[in-house]
């Protein structure tokens, strides 16, 4: 029946307006009663009623059926056009058809248009005083013309019709006072609460983006998000010292080369489909990218980037935030650690030559003295130049150690799944061990598939296979076990000797690079061997520990992932 204005769409609606169809009808029904009363009081004072009388009865009826029939199929604004019609009717023939008294009911015609403007609106109102007029013109022009037959009265009867007009009247503009005073009222009140909920609600969205700014302004990172269209919405504090720019409405296409954004090599420009934000307005998750911004008159300076979508209750896509996080002084820092690296690799190697070579002289001379004739028979001297060809090739271990250990923190380790027993056998193959001199135990059936280096992991083995067997008590048989188990997805693996055991104080200096405990002058060995170990399982992701007793033998435990609970993980 009525359209809503733009400018009240975004206002609660008033009284009038929750209401306005029902309380129209509700005016339309008082005056549709009138038409009723001011047709059935002729019957009371008049008996002798002719056929016209009876006709306002059906202009009334049928006319109501065609309201019942708008109203139901919702066409609210015909409904109560056909209740206007019906009502100006049944007045009107009433009026005209008893004389001249029942007139007075034409005095109610003015206040439908009014009624009707009021509570529907213009257009309703133009219709309704158009019918008025139309309707006032038809009753005239068949009064005149002798189409009515008007009954005479007795002043009694005058009377009471006039009477009767008058306060069916009088009832009808009270009612229809009482009811727009109160409508007024009520609105002008809802109209006040709305505006006073409407101004706390904006003054709390205005606090509320106030502190979302600050604490964005506060935090080290820079924060930008675009809505869903891809309009540049966000830009902090950090964002904006770090571009030099604002948030601009640019479309994405523009941005690598509006803000300076570069791969992570500072030199190629970045593509729209590799910029963070973009690909999160795309509904990707964006973790740990590296990027560089290149701004005009700033240093080149690097980030690690992180972006999302940002979605509503319903779950649809409204835009995306990124963060940057300024990793300048570490990329600096990792080139720096970068280069000494490769100059210490490159002393290493040139080590691995300069210093073997004069041991592998010093070996060689004393070997080869060992067998002259000259000290042949000297036993003396035998001992003496094998304990020189000793101590050579021990130093050549020590060094070959610590060479491989300064290498480890830059060293490359391919971590892939590797069966651990294979490991094992071939660190075996490595060493002069077979089951005459040293007793070897699995105690497992089968081979976990951990995720190691191969590599590395076989030397790790080496390492302890050797240090098991070289420290068995004098006239005891090398016994060296291998276990393993699975805990919490990793496995847990083993090798257990049984030696005599350390105490807690010297299980505690084992894994110290060159320390070596309860071992002779004699004894090969660089001291380097177990925090190599370490130090190879700890890049590699796993952990290593000993647990001994006094008299109990060494079990040196070793956690490294299951690939199967890795790849599950992944």
């Amino acid at each position: 029946m009525r359209k809503t204005s733009s400018a009240g769409a975004s206002a609660s609606p008033s009284i009038i307006d929750q209401h306005r169809d029902a309380i129209f009808y509700l005016v339309l029904a008082v005056f549709f009663a009138m038409g009723v009363l001011q047709n059935t009081l002729p019957i009371l004072f008049a008996p002798g009623l002719t056929g016209a009388r009876i006709a306002g009865y059906a202009t009334l009826a049928c006319f109501a059926a065609i309201f019942a029939f708008f109203h139901f199929t919702k066409k609210l604004e015909a409904a109560a056009i056909a209740l206007l019609t019906a009502t100006y009717l049944g007045l009107g023939w009433a009026a005209l058809n008893q004389g001249g008294g029942p007139a007075t009911a034409l005095i109610y015609i003015p206040f439908l248009p009014m009624v009707a403007t009021v509570l529907l609106g213009r257009r309703a109102g133009i219709i309704s005083a158009a019918i008025s007029i139309i309707m006032m013109t038809v009753y005239t022009a068949a009064n005149v013309n002798g189409y009515t037959t008007p009954t005479p009265h007795t002043p009694h009867q005058m009377s009471l019709l006039y009477a009767s007009g008058a306060i069916l009247l009088t009832i009808g503009v009270a009612m229809h006072a009482v009811i727009y005073e109160h409508l007024v009222k009520n609105a002008m009140n809802a109209a006040q609460k709305a505006q006073r909920e409407l101004q706390e609600k904006a003054d709390e969205l205005a606090e509320n983006r106030e502190f979302l700014s600050t604490v964005m302004d506060s935090i080290n990172e820079g924060i930008v998000a675009a809505d869903a269209n891809g309009k540049l919405s966000v830009f902090n504090k950090q964002a904006r010292a770090m571009h030099g720019l604002d948030a601009m409405p640019l479309a994405s296409s523009a941005w690598p080369q509006t803000y300076s954004l570069y791969d992570a090599d500072g030199e190629t420009l970045l593509a729209e489909k590799d910029v963070p934000l973009f690909r999160a307005l795309n509904g990707e998750k964006v973790s740990g990218q590296h990027l560089a911004i290149v701004a005009q008159d700033k240093p080149k300076r690097f980030f690690c980037s992180n972006a999302a979508p940002m979605r509503n209750a319903k779950g649809e896509r409204i835009g995306a935030v990124a963060t940057m996080r300024d990793i300048t002084r570490e990329r600096v820092q990792e080139e720096k650690i970068s280069r000494q690296n490769r100059e210490i690799d490159q002393f290493a190697r040139v080590a691995s030559v300069d210093l073997q070579e004069p041991l592998k002289r010093i070996v060689a001379t004393a070997d080869t003295l060992r067998d002259a004739p000259e000290v042949k028979d000297s036993g003396r001297m035998r001992n003496e130049l094998a304990s020189i060809s000793s101590a050579a090739k021990r130093m050549g271990a020590l060094i070959k150690d610590v060479l491989y250990m300064s290498r480890l923190p830059i060293g490359e380790m391919s971590l892939q799944p590797v069966a651990a027993r294979e490991c094992i056998e071939a660190a075996i193959d490595l060493l002069d061990i077979n089951e005459a001199n040293c007793r070897l135990d699995f105690r497992f059936a089968g081979s976990p598939e951990i995720v190691a280096d191969p590599h590395s992991l076989t030397l790790v083995f080496k390492h302890l296979i050797e240090n098991a067997w070289r420290h068995a008590p004098e006239g005891v048989k090398p016994h060296v076990e291998f276990t393993w188990i699975v805990e919490d997805g990793a496995a847990v693996l083993g090798v257990k000797d049984n030696g005599a055991g350390l105490t807690k104080e010297e299980a505690e200096r084992v894994f110290l690079p060159l320390e070596r405990v309860r071992t002779s002058e004699n004894e090969e060995g660089s001291g380097l061997g177990l925090a190599i170990c370490r130090k190879s399982l700890t890049r590699m992701g796993g952990e290593f520990w000993l647990e001994t007793e006094p008299g109990e033998g060494c079990h040196f435990r070793l956690r490294l992932p299951l690939a199967e609970a890795k790849a599950m993980a992944s």
